[in-house]
């Protein structure tokens, strides 16, 4: 049972689910513990760059000076700066670092994540495991974006890094790639009919979901009116949707 669970930790880990995690963890799981190629669980969270859960890990007592059987630490096989920062590691002492590491792994072949995976899912002889290692295996998750009841129907493909999960990453990059403003956007709909509202919800997005941005053609006109300063240029529009003009003591709506 204590196996199974350890198991366990390091697909939590290496999907980036923190309240797997967590739940682990509470239930007495030892953080330290290593699998293939000596790796721990900080290991894995440190590899596929999720801060969350490697502060998580930290947090419970994971030893970021642990070594692999060819000698490498977690900070070691990690390329997001906010993690080597949270590791304690400066750019100057993690080349210092690979250096002295180049002798000895230079002899072995450096642990790939997917054959990794692929070997222990073959030692356990169960293809869940190596179906979540490989889909983690990818830097990036690619969506498909589009503004909701326009002429235009076409999607937009874009690429999410899995390090940035958060319902604000894939805000700001619907706004980059499509050229609107964050007040403009009034929710984000996970094709046919789920509304995102926060970071779990985009971590359980898988590549290709389609992603329809409703906007509030309201602040959309408050928008045009304010560019460039002419906001009293233009008419304002009432609530119901109709344009006026003044004319003396009376307001025609046409």
């Amino acid at each position: 049972m204590e196996r199974v669970l350890e198991e366990r930790l390091r697909e939590a880990v290496c999907v980036g689910d923190t309240d797997a995690v967590q739940d682990l963890v509470n239930l007495g799981v030892d953080v330290n513990t290593r699998s293939v190629n000596g790796w721990t669980a900080l290991h894995w969270a440190c590899k596929q760059g999720y801060l969350d859960v490697a502060a998580l890990l930290l947090k419970n007592g994971a030893d970021k000076n642990l070594r692999s059987d060819i000698g490498e630490t977690p900070a070691s096989v990690c390329s997001n700066q906010q993690i080597l920062y949270l590791l304690g590691i400066s750019g100057d002492n993690l080349r210092i670092m690979n250096e002295s590491l180049h002798t000895v792994t230079s002899a072995y072949n450096q642990p790939d994540f997917l054959h990794t995976a692929a070997s222990l899912s073959k030692t356990k002889n169960n293809a869940y495991y190596e179906s979540k290692f490989v889909a983690t295996s990818q830097d990036e998750l690619v969506l498909k974006i589009r503004v909701a009841n326009t002429a235009d129907p076409d999607f937009v493909e874009v690429e999410l890094p899995r390090s940035e999960l958060t319902y604000q990453a894939l805000l700001y990059l619907c706004c980059k790639e499509l050229g609107l403003n964050p007040h403009q956007i009034q929710k984000l709909r996970k094709l046919p009919n789920t509304r995102l509202r926060k970071d779990k919800d985009i971590q359980r997005l898988e590549n290709f979901q389609e992603i329809e941005i409703v906007t509030d053609t309201a602040n959309v006109y408050k928008s045009m009116q304010n560019v460039n300063g002419i906001a009293s240029s233009l008419p304002t529009l009432p609530t119901n949707g109709y344009q006026s003009i003044s004319k003396k003591d009376q307001t025609i709506l046409y």
